[in-house]
């Protein structure tokens, strides 16, 4: 797969025409669907695994209380604290950031959830088919291939060169409805619901256990 350049910030890419050979009729959800009871999520060398239960969301620490109109618990051992109506508006707050977002079903099967995560916007396009937009200063282009979510997210310059994801997402994902399924994309595609990156293994001779003795 080519890597892409610098994505436009802000703007949606063009949403596919919808077909799903295999995955889940497309009545059923917004989002392809695979066997399985986990959710996986793979960026760069970073993973999550979470299981979607019918009163909670936990693992790769993880633990966050479901009910009808909101999400509440801890996200690597920061508070999280969302609500959501029937109109599909979201609020709350991650980790010590305000989440304003809004979630809209679409004629074909998908969902935009558009907002403010933090001070930094959140616009994202979930399809059968894909997954893109950006959630604060990353943004995401991924597809469907066999039975996964798979690409790109590549964030601001400095952040370094864009890192491979896969996304597999769980059959037990169905019941939670088109508002609970963009609030929890978002969050877990945003920097706070992922795993706190690696830190740099030390060069041999510049600091460390590999420092020469002088």
């Amino acid at each position: 797969m080519t890597q892409p350049a610098f994505p436009l910030r802000g703007v949606l890419a063009p949403l596919a025409v919808v077909l799903v050979l295999g995955i889940v009729p497309l009545a059923a959800a917004e989002v392809s669907v695979s066997p399985g009871e986990s959710l996986l999520l793979q960026v760069g060398e970073r993973s999550l695994e979470v299981q979607v239960g019918s009163e909670f969301i936990s693992g790769s620490d993880i633990y966050l209380f479901r009910t009808d109109d909101g999400l509440s618990g801890l996200l690597h051992g920061q508070p999280v604290k969302l609500t959501w109506n029937r109109q599909g508006n979201i609020s709350g707050q991650v980790v010590g950031r305000s989440v304003t977002l809004s979630a809209t079903r679409l004629t074909q099967p998908g969902l935009t959830v558009r907002g403010w995560f933090g001070a930094d916007t959140a616009e994202l396009a979930l399809t059968p088919t894909a997954i893109s937009g950006s959630v604060e200063d990353c943004g995401y282009s991924l597809s469907m291939a066999a039975g996964q979510y798979s690409g790109w997210r590549t964030c601001a310059p400095n952040r370094g060169p864009p890192v491979r994801v896969t996304l597999r997402i769980p059959e037990s994902f169905v019941s939670l409805g088109t508002t609970q399924e963009g609030a929890l994309l978002t969050l877990l595609l945003s920097d706070e619901g992922l795993p706190p990156a690696s830190p740099p293994a030390e060069t041999p001779g510049v600091g460390g256990a590999g420092t020469p003795s002088p």
